[in-house]
C-alpha cells in the first residue's frame, strides 16, 4: 500500500507542468517551509508567507530542523505521531505536546538530540492527564475561536501564528513584527472562551527583556547519577503536595518569550 501511494505521488508530480512539480513535491515533505506550500494554495497564503519576518534562507533552515525532528519522533514506535509537534524558529527547536511517562520523555529527548543544526531545544511538554478535562471538541472550539479573532484583526499582519492547545493552555509560536502586534495577539488569546493560560513564544526584534527559562518536562535524575557509589542516599524531606487551583476564573499569561534577542 505504501509503495502504491508513493507511486501515485510521483506520478502526480511528473504530470505537473514545468517548475510547478518542484514546490508541489516539496510541499508533501513534513516540515517543508510554508512558502513552498503556498505556491499551490490560494492568494491569501501567498500573501501571508511573503511577509514572514524571516529571510527565505532562514525559513528553509528552520524547515529542515523542524522536519528532521518530526521525522525522528515518527520513527520511534513508542511515540504516537500526533503526540508531539516540533517547531523551529531561528534554529531553536520547540517541542509542544504530551508525554505518557518519564521513560517516554527520555526517548523524546533522545530523538531530538539527533537533530543537527539546532541552537537549542525548548520543551513545552505536559504529562498526559488520566481523565482530561478538555475534550477534543472543546479544543477545536477554542482553536476556531482564536483563529477567527486573529483573521478578523487586520492589524495582525505577520505570517500565520502557530497555535497549540494542550490541557486548556494556549501556546503561541511564530515570528511577528513588533511588541504592539504581540500584545494584540495575546489579547485575542486571553479573550478565547475556556482558556486556562496563555504561553507565548512569539519572536520580535524589539528588546523586551531577558528570556524566561520555562521547562515543563524535566527528566528526574536517579540517585546513581548524582551521588558516588559509596555515598548514602539522603533522607527525603516531606514536601507539601501542590494542588492545582481550579477555581481561578481569569486566565493569565505564563510567559512572554522573545528568543530572537542576541541572535
Amino acid at each position: 500500500m505504501n509503495k502504491l501511494k508513493f507511486a501515485i505521488i510521483i506520478f502526480i508530480i511528473f504530470l505537473l507542468p514545468g517548475c510547478a512539480a518542484v514546490p508541489f513535491g516539496i510541499g508533501l515533505i513534513p516540515g517543508a517551509p510554508a512558502y513552498f506550500s503556498s505556491l499551490i494554495g490560494n492568494g491569501q497564503s501567498a500573501y501571508e508567507t511573503a511577509i514572514d519576518e524571516r529571510s527565505t534562507e532562514q525559513q528553509m533552515l528552520d524547515a529542515i530542523i523542524e522536519g528532521h525532528a518530526q521525522a525522528e519522533l515518527y520513527k520511534n514506535k513508542e511515540i504516537r505521531s500526533a503526540q508531539i509537534t516540533a517547531y523551529s524558529y531561528f534554529g531553536k527547536l520547540y517541542l509542544v505536546g504530551e508525554y505518557d511517562s518519564q521513560d517516554q520523555l527520555r526517548k523524546i529527548y533522545e530523538c531530538v538530540g539527533k537533530v543537527e543544526g539546532k541552537r537549542a531545544v525548548i520543551s513545552r511538554l505536559y504529562l498526559k492527564e488520566d481523565s482530561p478535562e478538555h475534550s477534543f471538541f472543546e479544543k477545536q472550539a477554542m482553536y476556531a475561536d482564536l483563529r477567527a479573532q486573529l483573521t478578523a484583526d487586520f492589524e495582525v499582519t505577520s505570517s500565520p501564528i502557530d497555535v497549540e492547545i494542550v490541557q486548556g493552555d494556549i501556546i503561541l509560536l511564530g515570528v511577528i513584527a513588533d511588541k504592539k502586534e504581540r500584545d494584540r495577539i495575546l489579547a485575542h488569546a486571553l479573550n478565547t472562551d475556556g482558556v486556562n493560560r496563555v504561553i507565548s513564544y512569539l519572536y520580535h526584534q524589539e528588546n523586551a527583556g531577558p528570556e524566561p527559562r520555562i521547562m515543563t518536562a524535566e527528566l528526574t535524575p536517579t540517585i546513581s547519577t548524582i551521588l558516588p557509589p559509596s555515598t548514602k542516599k539522603p533522607k527525603r524531606k516531606k514536601s507539601q503536595p501542590t494542588v492545582k487551583n481550579k477555581t481561578t476564573p481569569t486566565p493569565h499569561i505564563v510567559a512572554i518569550s522573545n528568543p530572537d534577542r542576541g541572535r
